[in-house]
């Protein structure tokens, strides 16, 4: 940081909030300001927070003010009830000044997003810290400076009151990021400032959630998860794919046994682009926005690398699919594009849509040719509110797409607060949904899923979700039984060891050939009752209320032995579990050796940390022979005990 010489003053500014009233030099006399210069669409600004609120955490006794100097990229970020929005949904709880006309940005020497600037306790600017700053070196900074301004006289006595934060978002939804419709009907909605993903009923009754409302990174049971900023989502089967923008992971939940894993992300932010394919568990990403899975891969949105990225979920590695890392409009060969800030996925056919939210535009990566073209968007300085030939059209920071079945694109014009259609075959844009006369106004719409003739609709600033039709018909889905979201910060250690534990997770799968006690080797045709009982390992117990999971599958001779039922799911109860499984052997010429497939899943807990669960599951394979063999005893117990985490 170099010295630079100017006189501070907030002359110009056009509001005050998160204050009770305005700031001037003169009252901030004595104290150690920090400006930062953000603008709320960027995600490099987002990153600045987390580093803000700890610097402001280690120096709560110390006259040390932060203030954000809101400088507007889009117009719509100008408005200052936008702003307010901005703030509660990111959890700002430091002033904020509006400089809806760059005034601040001009007179501090300011050139780029985020920018800090450091003004002295005696109102000397003492340097500017552009682009995202590092904890450690800020803080040495600080303290340094105030040690400095202590012994020259000039350092207040305490630090100055400024009163509270913003109010927590009310209703049973707050600002929610995606929302996707499963095919049983389920609603899933990533309930993104309540830090947790929410299943609704088909009619808005509850039915789960991930998360109670805490923040941060906490693997295992869904009622002991944490997640931050939980965005994109996609749904497989039983499998719910989670990109968790301010925790910087992408997250595997069985919405079946109840349990959520990290697949990819340490969980801190990373500071380098995707490159080559690297272990997913290792490499920090820096705020996956959406997914999408193919196959045995998660595409995701990276959009604070400005990229592409793929997930190889078979073997666990991350790398770059497309985008150079520099943030730009520029097409053509997947490995020389350039993007900006990608924030929504939709494959369709062999192109995967993505909505490029700061240069407003909507793009596409043909996948056979691996390459990337623009549809509507031109720049990151070029927005609007146009409909008409695709070339000609504008968007303001769109943050959804969806393809239709006719194979049109919808994409939610977050900051036109619209649903705008993209005819593909004709090159046309018009708008689908929103403006003067829209039934349900959208206000920064952030996610938009196509179901039939039905758009799915995450209402992000109204805190709800719609159903819109393609006619311009609109339906609130009007929440029920939803419980309050828990309030709090997971502390930070506990999101370090998240990372550990998610590596420990993802080794959990233990095969193995079980010897089988003599009344299973060999069985007698007839009914039998099997009772598994789960062991949990030396130093472990099984976590009480968690959900667990025995499913058997028959491969060799299923001809000659039936379940019923195959799978079996319940939660722990009294700390042991042991389950009953009914099963049919019929008899055969001769003896022969039959194949099961049994698969265990549970959570266990350190005996002497309750905190620290984890889930862990064994394969076994069970090799008995199957016959007219001589009359046994028909029911049989089996203890099969869960391996012990690896870390």
């Amino acid at each position: 940081m170099t010295a630079v010489a100017a006189g501070p003053s907030f002359e110009g500014a056009r509001a005050w909030l998160n204050i009770d009233r305005p700031l001037d030099f003169a009252e901030l006399r004595g104290q150690l300001v920090i400006l930062d210069f953000w603008t709320y669409c960027c995600v490099n600004c987002m990153h600045v927070l987390p580093v803000l609120r700890a610097l402001e955490e280690s120096f709560a006794a110390e006259p040390v003010v932060v203030i954000g100097v809101h400088s507007a990229k889009f117009e719509t970020e100008a408005s200052p009830e936008q702003i307010q929005r901005a703030i509660e949904r990111y959890g700002i709880h430091h002033p904020v000044v509006v400089d809806a006309d760059m005034t601040l940005w001009r007179r501090f020497g300011v050139s780029s997003w985020p920018t800090l600037v450091i003004i002295t306790p005696d109102g000397r600017i003492a340097g500017h810290a552009p682009g995202e700053p590092q904890l450690q070196p800020l803080q040495s900074f600080v303290r340094d400076t105030l040690a400095e301004a202590r012994a020259a006289g000039t350092l207040a006595a305490a630090p100055l009151t400024l009163g509270a934060g913003p109010a927590a978002a009310s209703g049973p939804l707050a600002y929610p990021g995606k929302a996707i419709a499963a095919r049983d009907g389920r609603l899933i909605i990533a309930d993104s400032q309540h830090h947790r993903v929410v299943v609704l009923g088909e009619d808005g009754a509850f039915r789960d959630q991930i998360g109670g409302g805490l923040q941060g990174l906490v693997e295992g049971p869904f009622e002991a998860v944490a997640l931050d900023d939980p965005q994109g989502l996609f749904l497989d089967g039983d499998l719910l794919y989670i990109a968790d923008a301010r925790a910087h992971v992408i997250c595997e939940a069985d919405l079946a046994a109840r349990t959520l894993r990290v697949v990819a992300g340490t969980g801190e932010l990373g500071e380098a682009p995707l490159g080559a394919p690297e272990p997913a568990l290792e490499k920090a990403l820096r705020s996956p926005w959406d997914v999408w899975k193919k196959d045995e891969f998660v595409l995701f949105a990276s959009a604070g690398t400005h990229q592409l990225g793929v997930l190889d979920l078979v073997r666990g590695r991350v790398s770059v699919l497309a985008g150079s890392g520099r943030e730009a409009l520029v097409d053509g060969p997947a490995e020389r594009a350039a993007l900006a800030q990608p924030s929504a996925l939709a494959l369709d056919g062999g192109v995967l849509w993505f909505a490029d939210s700061e240069t407003s535009a909507l793009r596409g990566l043909a996948l056979a040719r691996m390459e990337i073209g623009t549809v509507v968007g031109a720049g990151l300085f070029d927005f609007g509110d146009q409909d008409g030939p695709t070339g000609e059209a504008r968007f303001q920071h769109c943050l959804g797409v969806t393809s239709l079945p006719d194979h049109s694109v919808v994409v939610a014009d977050t900051y036109n607060h619209k649903l705008r259609r993209v005819d593909l075959e004709n090159a046309r844009v018009t708008t689908l949904y929103g403006g003067p006369g829209a039934p349900l106004p959208l206000d920064e719409p952030g996610g938009v899923h196509a179901v039939g003739d039905r758009l799915l609709v995450a209402d992000t600033n109204h805190g709800r979700i719609l159903w819109i039709g393609l006619d311009g018909s609109a339906r609130e889905v009007v929440p029920t039984g939803v419980p309050p979201a828990r309030r709090g910060v997971v502390p930070r250690e506990r999101r370090a060891a998240a990372a550990s534990a998610a590596a420990a997770a993802a080794a959990q799968l233990v095969a193995a050939t079980l010897d089988l006690p003599a009344d299973l080797a060999e069985l007698a045709p007839g009914g039998h009752a099997l009772t598994l009982r789960l062991l949990a390992p030396a130093g472990f117990k099984l976590a009480e209320g968690a959900p667990w999971r025995v499913a058997i599958e028959v491969s060799r001779r299923s001809d000659l032995v039936a379940f019923e039922p195959e799978q079996h799911t319940g939660t722990v109860s009294g700390g042991a579990l042991a389950v009953t499984l009914a099963l049919t052997a019929q008899g055969a010429p001769q003896p022969v050796r039959g194949e099961w497939l049994l698969t265990l899943d549970a959570v266990i807990c350190s005996a002497g940390d309750a905190a620290a669960c984890f889930p862990v599951a064994r394969r076994v394979r069970l090799l008995p022979w199957l016959g007219a063999v001589t009359e046994g005893a028909h029911t049989h117990t089996l203890d099969l005990a869960l391996p012990a985490p690896r870390t």
